[in-house]
């Protein structure tokens, strides 16, 4: 009997999230609702989302889930890790709709210095804290010099719709660097912590809520971990 109960609710939530998987994290949770359903948060359209950024991209395994569900998004991802931009360069060689662009993005364009640790996918502008190191047994790395540009700068003469920020608590360098481009915004998907302690001079959530509720969004949905790490959605209410 629990079984059955289990397959039918499992179907109701097909059905009223075709797109969605029952019973996940809450970060990753918010992370789908991007990638599948963020058009519905923001009252348009898919074939309407037409521009995608993601910084700080890593291995940008969501480029398929959003090429999926958004074919007629051009998607820009930034990844200044040597680590991996040579891999993710490779993978989307012959894309034309992907573009790999080399470089940190910040508050301003010049030479940063980016610190990598012993774990996948986390290095930063900023230096370690604490908190990383107590709860995920994190380490330094090597650091190396990158050159970081500003997406007003970049997007300048261009559109975007749909902007993700996973960049290791340097969300608000991101996001002082886009203060023009943001009028054109509909969402924001970031990565963000709701305590300090993980990286130093880091940003938390209520530092990025009242950066972005000046610029016209409001928070649609929070997913944190037990370490209140996770994700965060944001759309502009005056679409």
């Amino acid at each position: 009997m629990k079984s059955l109960i289990k397959k039918i609710c499992k179907k109701l939530i097909k059905l009223i999230y075709p797109n969605q998987f029952s019973f996940i994290t809450p970060w990753n949770y918010v992370q789908n609702i991007n990638e599948f359903n963020v058009h519905k948060y923001i009252g348009c359209n898919i074939k309407d989302i037409k521009n995608w950024c993601i910084v700080g991209g890593h291995l940008a395994h969501e480029i398929k889930n959003i090429k999926k569900n958004y074919p007629k998004s051009k998607i820009t991802v930034f990844e200044c890790s040597k680590r991996y931009i040579k891999q993710l360069q490779n993978n989307w060689l012959n894309d034309e709709n992907v573009t790999i662009v080399n470089k940190a993005v910040s508050s301003k364009c010049g030479i940063k210095k980016f610190y990598e640790t012993n774990l996948d996918g986390s290095g930063s502008l900023l230096k370690l804290d604490r908190a990383h190191i107590q709860d995920y047994g994190s380490s330094a790395a090597e650091v190396f010099e990158v050159e970081s540009i500003t997406l007003d700068i970049y997007y300048k003469n261009k559109q975007l719709d749909i902007l993700q920020i996973d960049v290791q608590g340097a969300e608000k360098l991101v996001i002082e660097g886009a203060y023009k481009i943001l009028n054109k915004v509909k969402a924001i998907f970031i990565e963000t912590s709701v305590n300090k302690g993980f990286y130093k001079g880091q940003s938390t959530f209520d530092n990025l809520y009242k950066l972005l509720s000046k610029r016209g969004f409001k928070i649609a949905l929070l997913g944190t971990d037990f370490n209140l790490t996770g994700n965060a959605l944001f759309v502009r209410h005056n679409l």
